[in-house]
């Protein structure tokens, strides 16, 4: 085991909100700019870990702040006012600092040794595209390619799920973290209609050897009796992985959703709309709308603060988890989306032709309806496992909540 240096001081919430408000200004300078490098910039990466927002997850027995996802979605309101595309990879990358925590001792040291921070994405959701893997002695060696990987390009590791062969001769699902230098990346495979700034690429791993103690297996990730556990004491360590990984999309929407409520009250306040003559603040209409998606906004963030903060507390607690409250989660999860979206949809409709030319409101209404179609954020799948629990009837095998 390597011995991390914890931090001497954690800030609290508020400090690292306000060092994200502060970034705005910058954040809007850059938004463009992500669009057409397809990816978020290093300079605005690096400054993200600068302000220690990827500390905010990680444990504190591995050198982070140890705080609760709350604070990590608050600041990526903040962060989503300047920029939705880095809103996307801080909401969810942001997280899996707690996922790479999962693994054992070993494999933390090696993502985060000596306390250091580090950016890790998750390859989980069926991305795998012709996939090999073999079983060689102590390694699993990996061949493939996998698609939607947000934020490569500044990442550090990858949380990859792959069907592995096991030396009694069957298969399981296993995550393995395998390092972001070893990836091959198609830059030219990112060409969509939103999230272009997410560069969410294509990567290959060619023969890569993964030692199996990088490894561990899906369904212990599942059962929350992943071996992290043996350092890692936080009240994160014992909330459902499903649970929280669906909160992560819904605050990144949430989130961009409050950027496209700046950009609207910003566009009214100097504007005059066509066969108007006057101001649109004069236009009582408008005002109306902008108070109604304004209200849903706020509603869609409460219900994912109350939510997280509901997980930790309770996992703080030391209580165990309901199938109820593991569908209720995943269903708010895209309530929540759902809610954001149809609020930001109104308010692009009250502003007519400003979507035209291209700048700021058509960016955030690109990515949010993207980032919306995530398959996590389908409202009817997910509330059917949840009217199924409330029912007293049988989840389906392949149920993920």
């Amino acid at each position: 085991m390597v011995q991390t240096q914890m931090i001497d001081h954690i800030p609290n919430a508020e400090t690292l909100i306000e060092r994200a408000r502060l970034m705005i200004p910058m954040l809007k300078e850059q938004g463009a700019g992500h669009d057409n490098a397809k990816r978020i910039s290093n300079d605005v990466a690096n400054q993200l870990r600068a302000a220690g927002f990827f500390r905010i997850c990680q444990s504190v027995e591995n050198g982070g702040y140890g705080l609760r996802p709350s604070v990590l979605w608050r600041v990526c309101r903040e962060v989503a006012r300047g920029d939705s595309a880095t809103a996307w990879i801080l909401g969810l990358a942001g997280l899996h600092p707690w996922m790479a925590g999962m693994f054992g001792e070993r494999a933390q040291d090696d993502v985060f040794a000596g306390g250091q921070d580090a950016v890790v994405i998750a390859l989980t959701g069926n991305v795998g595209r012709g996939v090999d893997a073999s079983l060689d002695g102590e390694h699993f060696v990996l061949n493939g390619k996998w698609t939607y990987a947000s934020g490569i390009d500044v990442a550090d590791w990858a949380s990859v799920l792959v069907d592995v062969p096991t030396t009694e001769g069957v298969r399981e699902l296993r995550l393995l973290l395998v390092p972001r230098s070893s990836f091959r990346i198609d830059h030219e495979s990112w060409n969509v209609f939103g999230m272009k700034g997410t560069g969410s690429k294509d990567v290959y791993l060619d023969n890569e050897r993964v030692p199996v103690y990088r490894s561990i297996k899906w369904t212990d990730v599942q059962c929350i009796a992943y071996p992290g556990r043996e350092r890692n004491k936080s009240p994160m360590y014992r909330i459902p992985h499903t649970s929280l990984f669906v909160m992560s999309v819904a605050a990144a929407i949430a989130s961009v959703a409050h950027g496209l409520l700046d950009i609207h009250a910003d566009t009214v306040r100097k504007r005059i709309p066509a066969g108007l003559n006057s101001p649109q603040t004069e236009d009582r209409f408008t005002l109306a709308e902008l108070g109604k998606a304004a209200a849903k906004i706020e509603g869609a963030f409460n219900l994912l603060m109350h939510d997280v903060d509901e997980m930790w507390d309770w996992a703080a607690e030391g209580k165990e988890f309901s199938v109820e409250q593991r569908a209720r989660y995943r269903t708010d999860g895209a309530i929540i989306c759902d809610m954001a979206l149809a609020a930001a949809d109104d308010l692009v409709r009250n502003l007519g032709g400003s979507l035209m030319p291209t700048g700021p409101v058509e960016r955030y209404f690109r990515d949010l309806h993207s980032m919306a179609s995530h398959f996590l954020m389908q409202v009817n799948p997910s509330a059917e496992l949840y009217g199924r629990v409330l029912l007293g009837m049988p989840l389906p095998a392949n149920a993920r909540i």
